[in-house]
């Protein structure tokens, strides 16, 4: 990824997702660590799992992340308003919750659970959910596979109403007689 917004630009949620990628790409590669920002705005908040795992500073290559750890991705009251600090306060683009493959707690924190987590961040917010339909603020979900030490995107499954949706047509005549 190559230049950032003019200073004082707020930056989009996909330009700070590309910025995490490109951290844990040089993560992978055991390149050197980018210094946060001096006196930005975090580029992320990260809610993960309080089960030992990789600090999300370093998962991200060095970038400046605003990090919360709730056991099992537990959206509680300290969890929810510091996310809600992050992006009401400090004007944080993008919230990723990042779950991992290894986790002991019962709950868990794989893909499932950060889908459901990303669902109730939005419901039991008003915060989070006028920053999101807005487009000020992105939810995304990834897991960190303990294994291999490396991140998968979590995509959201559809809802059963929003798949059907998905199908929809026009109208041919022959549904319009059997009305």
């Amino acid at each position: 990824m190559t230049g950032s917004p003019p200073q004082g630009w707020p930056i989009s949620p996909s330009f700070a997702l590309a910025r995490l990628r490109a951290g844990h790409h040089r993560f992978r590669t055991g390149a050197a660590l980018v210094p946060a920002a001096p006196a930005g705005a975090p580029v992320a908040a990260v809610l993960s799992c309080a089960d030992p795992q990789p600090e999300p500073m370093i998962v991200f290559g060095g970038a400046d992340v605003f990090a919360v750890r709730a056991a099992g991705l537990s959206t509680g009251p300290a969890a929810l308003g510091s996310l809600e600090y992050a992006v009401g306060h400090l004007g944080v683009p993008l919230v990723v919750v990042l779950g991992h493959t290894g986790c002991s707690l019962p709950p868990g924190s794989g893909p499932e659970r950060v889908r459901a987590t990303l669902a109730a961040l939005r419901r039991r917010s008003a915060v989070l959910d006028q920053a999101t339909r807005s487009g000020r603020c992105g939810l995304h979900g990834m897991v960190w596979h303990d294994a291999a030490r490396t991140l998968a995107e979590v995509r959201p499954t559809a809802s059963p109403a929003a798949r059907h949706l998905g199908r929809l047509r026009p109208p041919n005549r022959a549904s319009v007689r059997q009305s």
